[in-house]
């Protein structure tokens, strides 16, 4: 697993934030990083897989990954993100407590991303711009870009209290929001749809648009993810884990598991020992 240090990302150590704007490549090894960052997906869709986790997000969603966490990105889709990168080991000048409200959003639970309409991720990004101009990087303005980045994460913050619920987009962020965080459960498709205010169809067919796959075949990617990293990273047998990703039998599991990643649950925990 790779660490990724203050060094390698703040061109100026003793700067507070950074930007990077990152392509899936970059991202699909696992790691962690002595930075923490604010992470908006710009484009596209996937899956982010954090401390073994995984949690669909698509365009519009953001979220806080910390110090503490691992992950990665598993694409579905072609994933573009902006990522906002804070040094732990500089303080804001003026700025207190303001990791207290990001952790609202923080990226290891599925109910805590935030979505972003098109209009609010646009004012976003246009704040983003700001923040990091070259004359802000100047002492005498260091005043000023604390006060944005404030205004970046509650316009965040705001966005989340302020969503419509009859807004099907957002219907469908809490719904796959909800898939991951009961994906070894068995669902029932019918009553999700009802939970959420949608009918089954329009369900189904939302989740087919945003994944490009099917619910169940969605369903059976997260818990596929999910056993990936247990096969790496635990010595669970491959029965155990089938099982306790929702699979009904090992045979089942072994064949959908080199359907999706080209190798059995067995050669993937000899290619990972």
């Amino acid at each position: 697993m790779n660490k990724l240090e203050v060094s390698q990302y703040f061109p100026d150590e003793q700067a507070k934030l950074a930007l990077y704007s990152s392509d899936p490549e970059d991202n699909n090894c696992e790691h962690s990083h002595s930075f923490q960052e604010l992470v908006i997906v710009e484009e596209g869709h996937g899956l982010h897989v954090i401390n073994g986790k995984p949690i669909f997000i698509q365009q519009g969603d953001v979220f806080f990954v910390s110090g503490n966490d691992v992950h990665f990105y598993d694409e579905l889709g072609t994933l573009k993100l902006i990522n906002i990168l804070i040094n732990p080991q500089v303080k804001f000048h003026y700025l207190t407590q303001i990791e207290t409200l990001l952790i609202t959003i923080a990226g290891n639970s599925a109910a805590n991303y935030g979505w972003l309409t098109p209009e609010t991720k646009s004012h976003c990004k246009q704040l983003i711009d700001e923040i990091f101009r070259d004359e802000m990087a100047l002492p005498a303005n260091h005043a000023l870009k604390e006060s944005l980045f404030f205004k970046l994460v509650t316009s965040i913050l705001y966005a989340q209290s302020q969503a419509e619920y009859s807004n099907t987009r957002y219907k469908l962020h809490k719904l796959l929001s909800y898939l991951q965080e009961n994906c070894f459960n068995e669902i029932d498709w019918r009553q999700l749809a009802n939970q959420f205010h949608l009918t089954q169809r329009t369900a189904s067919r939302h989740i087919k648009e945003v994944t490009g796959l099917t619910p169940e075949n969605y369903l059976k990617r997260l818990r596929l993810v999910s056993a990936r990293v247990k096969l790496k990273e635990t010595d669970m047998t491959i029965t155990e884990v089938a099982f306790l990703c929702g699979f009904a039998n090992s045979n089942h599991f072994t064949t959908s598991y080199k359907k999706v990643f080209g190798v059995t649950p067995s050669a993937e925990r000899k290619r990972a020992g």
